[in-house]
Order: structure tokens, then C-alpha cells, then sequence
């Protein structure tokens, strides 16, 4: 609790450990897991080559900086590799107490291009939810984790989540961006099936940015680069990357028609902050329902009853950053509604130590605070958020 108001964290970080798919990756599939060869801080992996990287990825080159003071700010977290206790007296120093862990290293889980294998990409899925089930565990549901659910065998994916709705720790399914899964349209009946599960379940989809997998190789650029490249550009491509991914997957999950066939279906979009989002629903508005929807109407026509925006109202929540300058305006457009608090721990770009102090230095009115501390991730995980803790 900070300043009279209870907090939930509604999207901090998990942080995989080196032995993870040692340890959890089904017998058939272990030889074929990504091969772990050491770490940047304790917070992204390194792979040697094998087949999900055949030319290895090894973040170490060129971070230095980038992790230039995490000892210093994380201390006994860092050291222990982010041990629930530890993480646990962080969230109390914070004022923090709950948290929902998305992946970190295995946000990759979402991309299409890891393996032309489903088998395969169905144990890394359920190898991760069962790492991140167990670190959870020992929290008093303190922690609370994000899971994954598989695309691309939507049969497999429906099972893990009904597996996942009956896992006390697992709160929302994580799922691929709309560039991450251009062969499988959002609107189309092979996939109503993953809807579905998720309607019934109760369990909200997720989307979190990324300034890799966000935005398509043409403007992002490859190994070899394009237009964004880093060389060049600098901080543009993740400047860009995260709000751009969520922009595309609050548009594509409402004109695709999916809300409109699932009412009741919850979604969340993450770590892009939420400044952007009433120029984005007012924009939306204006090409399915306003002056720029004549070129449009027969589209809308088959797929939506209701503006973008109320659809958006209705279902949906997007975190933001504690620090954002366009805050309260954001806040003030939705009433305090559909907004949730993200510290982002322990990543190094986090406002941590200090991230609830600076949301609570923002001119919002207590309402709002209360609300987008608290009530609005009520709302988007349910009460299973709740589950194990004093708050139940």
C-alpha cells in the first residue's frame, strides 16, 4: 500500500533462469530447447547456435551501458537472481503488493518465425508456464504471472488455456502481435477458437511491447538492416516499436470483428504507455463510423455495431508509465478507466527504486488514482489476481 492506496503492478517482468529449459522442457522436445550459453545481467539470456537460433543471439555485445547500474539499484534482487523474497521486499519498499510478471526472454515464445515445428513450440510453451507457475508459488499470490498459450497449433493452444485457467498463478495469455501472426488473421474462424477459450476462461489476452518484434523487418530492419537501424537512428526503432505494436493490436483486435463476436473477452495491451490512446480511438472512430468511414462501410457494416472506442471502453485496458507527462490527460479522456499501473521491474529502463512515487506525484485526482492503482486490474485479470493474498 503507498499513501492510503493499494497497488497492483499490473505488468513487471518474469526473469528466466539460465537452467530453465534444462529443467522444464519435456524429455522428447530438451535436446531441441534453445541453448542457453550465458546472460547480460541477469536479465536477457545468450543462446549458442542450435536450431531455435541457428547463428546464436548473444545480447552482451554492445549493452554495457545498458546495465551499467542495475547492481547498484537492484543489489540482493540482482545477486540472487531475482528470488521471490527479494522481489517481495522491493514491492513492500515500493509500496507495492501485487505483481503480474510478463516474459522476458520469452516474449520470443509469440514469434512466428522461432520454429515451423507446432510440437515443438507447444513444449517451449508449456516448459515456460510451468516455470513460471512454480516461481509464483512461494509469493502468498503476491505474484502473479502472465502465460503462454500456442498459435500456432490452436487446438494445443485452447488446451493450455483451460490448463492455465485452472493454474492459481497464471492471471492472462500472452499472444503474438498482429505482424507476428500475418498468416493467421485475428478475424478468421481457425482462430475463433482461441477466443473463445479465452471468453470462457475469463482469462484476459495480453499484448506487450517490443521494440524487436513490434514493427515489421522493412522498417525495423533485419541482421543485415533497413531503415531503423540502430547505427543510424538510434533510440527511433524503440521509440517507435512499442506504442506502434499496440496501436496495430487495439486497431486489428476491433476491426477484425473479435470483439463484436466476443463480448465478454478481455484484452490488455502493454508497456507501450498510454498517452497515444484517445488521438488512436478518436481516429478509429472517425474511419469506421465518421467522414473517413465512406471508404470503409462495407467493412464496418459486417463487422462492428459499436465505435472502436466503446468497444475499447467496454473491454479492454492499457497500462501505463507511473512518469508519463501526458498522464493526466489520457486519465481525464477515460475517466480513470481502462488504465492499469506498470512498474516494468526489474528491466534496467524501469523508474525503479521511485516508480510508485513518481505515478503518485502526478496531478490525478484520487479517484483516478484508485482506480488505475488498483481497481482497473481487478477488472482485467479478475479476481484470481486476488487469489492467495490478504485481499482475497
Amino acid at each position: 500500500m503507498k499513501d492510503g492506496f493499494r497497488v497492483i503492478d499490473g505488468d513487471g517482468h518474469m526473469q528466466e533462469p539460465m537452467d530453465m529449459w534444462e529443467n522444464y522442457m519435456s524429455a522428447e522436445y530438451k535436446d531441441r530447447a534453445p541453448k542457453v550459453i550465458g546472460h547480460a545481467s541477469k536479465i536477457l539470456l545468450a543462446y549458442g547456435p542450435g536450431e531455435i537460433f541457428p547463428k546464436g543471439r548473444d545480447p552482451r555485445k554492445n549493452n554495457d551501458r545498458t546495465f551499467v547500474d542495475m547492481k547498484e539499484r537492484y543489489g540482493k534482487a540482482l545477486e540472487s537472481w531475482w528470488s521471490v523474497p527479494t522481489r517481495i521486499e522491493h514491492m513492500d519498499q515500493e509500496g507495492v503488493d501485487i505483481a503480474v510478471g510478463f516474459p522476458t526472454n520469452c516474449q520470443m515464445l509469440g514469434s512466428p518465425s522461432l520454429t515451423s515445428d507446432p510440437g515443438l513450440h507447444v513444449a517451449l510453451v508449456e516448459a515456460y508456464n510451468n516455470w513460471a507457475a512454480d516461481y509464483c508459488k512461494d509469493s502468498g499470490g503476491r505474484v502473479k504471472t502472465i502465460g503462454h498459450a500456442s498459435s500456432m497449433d490452436v487446438e494445443a493452444g485452447v488446451q493450455e488455456i483451460h490448463r492455465m485457467a485452472n493454474t492459481a498463478e497464471i492471471v492472462g495469455i500472452f499472444h503474438p502481435g498482429m505482424d507476428e501472426q500475418a498468416s493467421k488473421a485475428w478475424g478468421d474462424a481457425a482462430v475463433e477458437p482461441l477466443w473463445a477459450a479465452l471468453e470462457e476462461t475469463a482469462l484476459p489476452v495480453c499484448w506487450h511491447g517490443s521494440a524487436s518484434h513490434s514493427l515489421p523487418t522493412t522498417v525495423m530492419g533485419n541482421e543485415q538492416g533497413t531503415l531503423l537501424r540502430k547505427d543510424k537512428y538510434g533510440p527511433l526503432g524503440h521509440a517507435l516499436g512499442h506504442p506502434f505494436g499496440a496501436m496495430l493490436a487495439v486497431g486489428g483486435i476491433i476491426m477484425s470483428g473479435v470483439l463484436e463476436k466476443f463480448p465478454t473477452m478481455k484484452a490488455g495491451f502493454y508497456e507501450s504507455n498510454a498517452g497515444w490512446l484517445p488521438f488512436w480511438l478518436e481516429r478509429l472512430d472517425d474511419h469506421a463510423f465518421g467522414r473517413q468511414g465512406v471508404f470503409h462501410s462495407d467493412h464496418t457494416a459486417k463487422t462492428m455495431s459499436l465505435k472502436p472506442s466503446e468497444y475499447f471502453r467496454r473491454q479492454c485496458f492499457i497500462a501505463c508509465d507511473g512518469d508519463e507527462g501526458s498522464l493526466n490527460l489520457v486519465t481525464h479522456y477515460m475517466d480513470g478507466d481502462n488504465i492499469v499501473y506498470n512498474t516494468d521491474y526489474p528491466h534496467p529502463d524501469s523508474p525503479f527504486p521511485g516508480a510508485v512515487d513518481k505515478f503518485m506525484e502526478q496531478p490525478l485526482k484520487d479517484e483516478h488514482r484508485r482506480k488505475i492503482l488498483w481497481d482497473n486490474s481487478v477488472k482485467c485479470y479478475g479476481d484470481k489476481v486476488l487469489a492467495g493474498t490478504s485481499f482475497e
